[in-house]
């Protein structure tokens, strides 16, 4: 049979290395199981069906699974010599974490083929509304689970393997770790948290209360003086006057101010802070993602500068 390679196979070229995280990568809740496997019983469809003459076959989604799995696994099939699906279901709530993904890893291989088959289907049909697919409901419960993986193409590939969470986030969650800034850290990781849930209005409001606190964190260290309830701008003010960072920031980086005065804090104004009338404002994933590596990376460049202040 074809060869499938595993996730617990392929392994991760990034040094741990003790780092904090917003994700585990070790551990899979029964919840999620649960989901994952009602997400598949729907895609996958009854278990066995009748054939006039020839008895009951055995669900061939299933049997690839089974198959597919235990045949890298070097084990016995989960279902038996007949793929039971019952018996598979079974098996993958028990099985340990590092068994749990590789099984979330087939089991979501072969549901994405059923939305590429339902997706050519409507073609054919010339539908065009755009639908969520049974992938994208999957990727939605493993942020919601807090388990760090995402299902890209044909694969679970670990969140920390993107290049912003590794070079930005990470690096964020360590700064926000040390003493001074706590309000920081629990602003910024109530944002991780209601981004997992799908309540992007609220991580993009935390996102950007989180930056506004770090600049408050630096003042407070530095006895640099501020407005009680400050705007972002008058923030960015005492900053510059301070020398945050250097004049040439200033001069030859003109987008600098704008970015801290208008990029975040744009957007949580925009789509999350004030009242929203009677049409409720959506907030998009994409948008609250964008707003959580944003707030990621002026935190790390303001603590990052703020280091370097005699």
């Amino acid at each position: 049979m074809a060869r499938f390679d595993l996730l617990s196979k392929r392994g991760s070229d990034i040094a741990k290395a003790g780092q904090s995280d917003v994700y585990r990568y070790d551990f899979v809740p029964d919840t999620f199981r649960v989901q994952l496997l009602n997400i598949a019983n729907k895609a996958f469809g009854e278990d066995r069906h009748y054939r006039q003459g020839r008895g009951y076959l055995s669900n061939s989604n299933w049997v690839w699974v089974d198959e597919t799995f235990s045949h890298e696994k070097g084990i016995n099939p989960l279902g038996g010599n007949e793929h039971m699906p019952e018996q598979i279901r079974t098996a993958f709530k028990a099985v340990g974490h590092e068994d749990a993904l590789d099984l979330v890893e087939i089991i979501s291989f072969k549901i994405k083929e059923h939305d590429y088959e339902d997706d050519r289907i409507r073609k054919l049909r010339g539908i065009s509304v755009k639908v969520v697919t049974r992938a994208d409901e999957i990727n939605y419960r493993l942020r919601e689970a807090g388990i760090g993986y995402q299902f890209e193409g044909s694969n679970l590939t670990r969140v920390d393997s993107q290049l912003v969470h590794q070079e930005v986030v990470k690096p964020t969650l360590n700064l926000i770790a040390r003493t001074g800034f706590e309000g920081v850290q629990e602003e910024f990781l109530s944002a991780h948290s209601h981004y997992r849930s799908g309540k992007n209005k609220e991580a993009v409001a935390l996102a950007a209360n989180a930056v506004e606190s770090t600049f408050k964190a630096i003042f407070d260290m530095k006895q640099w003086a501020y407005n009680k309830n400050p705007r972002i701008s008058d923030l960015v003010k005492v900053a510059r006057n301070n020398k945050l960072w250097p004049d040439y920031l200033d001069t030859n980086f003109d987008q600098l101010t704008a970015t801290l005065q208008s990029g975040l804090p744009q957007i949580r104004d925009k789509a999350a802070a004030h009242g929203q009338g009677a049409v409720p404002n959506e907030v998009s994933s994409y948008l609250a993602a964008y707003a959580l590596h944003l707030a990621a990376t002026n935190i790390v460049f303001l603590i990052s500068a703020a280091d370097t202040l005699v």
